[in-house]
């Protein structure tokens, strides 16, 4: 038994040593496409859910929840076909960047229109449409155009030297041949600021009736120093950005954990779904946390360029 349970720590080994390079060389496109799948689950359904809550009252509400079946259906498609993943994926995900950046700006609308405006900015941005939501679901977007960049997984290192890619030079190769590493780390860093900021207003909104919703608000200062740190500094991308990045991806899966609590703790629980996925805590915001800290891992492995 001892025998068989040491011949397979090499083999264990030998696939996180052969994911590692992997990533190092930007070959993961397909797995960055199952990470836009899952970016374009969780974030169409808490557009969903939001909008639901202000009943649809305008028609661009709609469209983040419209681009959610067929963003997922690219992405899903990417996984299969590199085809899906240079022609079809990157189109939907500038669409869903730019819808994005487009809810930002009439969730700003938004809070200026009601009683007070912004001169009750702070109390109106927490009971309000949630101000950095929609640029989270950009999320989605950046993640859809970088796997439409990078290259495909080899399921064995032999199969490395099949296919030659010589991609002309600039950000296009230095993303297809894993080299952004700075890029990848100041976009962590970024998502970290407006990951940490919804949260801090929705937790506002519950008064931070529990000690543990000040958890993601705590982690945001040093997850985004880790980033811009890893940026300015190898050192910290190899050293700091991990240990940050891992902190910050299990806080999230700790609040989507405590947001199913909560959840389950609303009259009805889960008999009255509709209403409490609804009216409740927002299910699955705490794992855009967790992506900013995948977004941060990855980001540690990457290459910095020549």
């Amino acid at each position: 038994m001892t025998a068989v349970h040491h011949s397979h720590r090499p083999r264990r080994r030998s696939v996180v040593s052969l994911a590692r390079t992997e990533i190092r060389q930007g070959r993961f496109e397909r797995s960055m496409a199952l990470m836009t799948a899952f970016a374009a689950i969780v974030s169409g359904w808490e557009a969903y859910a939001q909008h639901l809550r202000g009943a649809f009252s305008h028609w661009l509400m709609w469209t983040p929840v419209a681009l959610t079946p067929p963003t997922l259906l690219a992405s899903i498609g990417a996984i299969a076909s590199e085809r899906m993943a240079r022609r079809v994926l990157p189109p939907l995900a500038l669409i869903s960047l730019i819808d994005g950046a487009v809810g930002f700006i009439f969730h700003l609308r938004g809070i200026g229109n009601l009683p007070g405006g912004w001169k009750l900015g702070r109390y109106n941005i927490t009971m309000g449409p949630p101000i950095f939501a929609p640029l989270l679901t950009c999320t989605v977007g950046v993640l859809g155009l970088l796997a439409g960049v990078l290259r495909r997984e080899t399921l064995h290192p032999a199969q490395r030297h099949v296919r030659v890619h010589r991609p002309r030079p600039g950000m296009r190769a230095r993303v297809a041949h894993g080299r952004f590493q700075r890029g990848m780390a100041l976009i962590a860093a970024g998502f970290a600021v407006l990951a940490g900021g919804e949260a801090y207003f929705e937790h506002l909104r519950g008064s931070f009736n529990r000690r543990l919703m000040w958890t993601p608000v705590w982690l945001t200062p040093p997850m985004v120093a880790a980033g811009v740190g890893a940026a300015l500094s190898q050192a910290v991308a190899e050293h700091i950005l991990p240990i940050a990045s891992l902190i910050t991806f299990v806080d999230g899966l700790l609040g989507f954990g405590l947001h199913v609590q909560g959840i389950q703790r609303m009259p009805g629980g889960f008999r009255n779904l509709q209403f409490n996925f609804t009216m409740g805590p927002p299910l699955f915001a705490p794992l855009l946390f967790s992506s900013v800290g995948l977004l941060g891992f990855i980001a540690s492995l990457l290459r910095r360029p020549r």
